[in-house]
């Protein structure tokens, strides 16, 4: 059973204009004559942010995305002439949630495992970044634990868990704990000042993480980049990429779970997405901790969906322009 169930908003709509292909026109509610490259799945979930301390809302992202790609602009970049309208692209839906956090995990894992097992790759929308714990599970398991990962938050979330309580702030620990993740084959990218305490830095030294420092990555994004993939991917079968929008400085994407005025600008993120796409060692990405809640003109949003086609430019660039 996989989980998936209709989204309250359906982002295809047939093209009208013959000289005018948009993203919507592209992104498919199923797809049966060929196969499909890319899924999306949504996960309407962020009882885990409330319990971490963070601001409620981020389970309204799913659908909002879908509104902000639905309104998206064409399908060609017309900087890096990169045409994305023949990737076979599939809204899934949203993973069916429950008010018991462990058994919305096991149901996400189920829905990533779906689209995993038909070489399908997944692109999760959150909820919360405890959604991570049940994607990059997935990714494991089908990878036989031969995985590694990129974190790209100003957070580590790698909090202790006390009690089994499961937050948002802890998934990286509990992958890492339940040997899912091997911390040699992790990286934490973005991480800025003082919002990670001494002890969780401490203990990402001790499982030997790698550490990139939001100064460091501005000043070099794809050496940083490159270096990241490397380490993710030494001896592994493939990687994840998890992006928290409170990476971003609160002044371009407002609507987070837990923003600082610090971070990365639209720039710097669509690259680094555009550099994970293009890397055929990703097979999967999620975003996540966008909150329509708090969001100011749908800034948010947009960055979340231009998020999304960055890395879908990039992913085109796998198989030539």
């Amino acid at each position: 059973m996989n989980f998936l169930q209709k989204p309250s908003v359906q982002i295809y709509e047939p093209q009208h204009d013959p000289n005018d292909l948009r993203v919507k026109n592209i992104i498919m509610p199923s797809s049966k004559d060929r196969p499909i490259e890319i899924g999306i799945i949504g996960v309407p979930f962020d009882k885990a942010v409330s319990l971490g301390g963070g601001r409620e809302g981020s389970r309204f992202a799913p659908d909002v995305l879908r509104k902000a790609l639905k309104k998206y602009g064409t399908t060609f970049n017309i900087e890096q002439k990169i045409d994305i309208s023949d990737l076979n692209i599939v809204d899934f839906g949203d993973v069916s949630v429950t008010e018991d956090i462990a058994e919305t995990h096991e149901r996400i894992t189920a829905a990533v495992n779906h689209l995993l097992t038909k070489g399908i790759l997944p692109i999760v929308i959150g909820g919360g970044h405890d959604t991570s714990i049940g994607t990059v599970r997935a990714l494991s398991e089908f990878h036989s634990r031969e995985i590694g990962g990129i974190n790209i938050d100003a957070h580590f979330d790698v909090r202790e868990i006390i009690d089994n309580r499961i937050t948002s702030g802890t998934p990286f620990r509990k992958l890492l704990e339940t040997g899912l993740l091997k911390g040699e084959n992790f990286v934490e990218m973005g991480a800025h000042d003082n919002l990670n305490s001494r002890t969780y830095y401490d203990y990402l030294m001790f499982k030997k993480v790698s550490v990139f420092i939001l100064p460091d990555v501005v000043a070099g994004i794809p050496t940083i980049m490159e270096k990241a993939l490397k380490i993710a991917g030494s001896n592994t079968r493939s990687v994840f990429i998890s992006i928290d929008i409170d990476s971003v400085a609160q002044c371009f994407a407002p609507g987070s779970s837990a923003p600082d005025a610090w971070g990365f600008d639209p720039e710097q993120i669509r690259e680094l997405a555009f550099l994970a796409g293009a890397s055929k060692a990703v097979k999967l990405l999620d975003i996540v901790e966008i909150n329509p809640r708090f969001d100011v003109d749908n800034r948010t949003a947009r960055l979340g969906a231009s998020i999304i086609i960055s890395f879908l430019n990039g992913f085109k660039m796998r198989r030539g322009v």
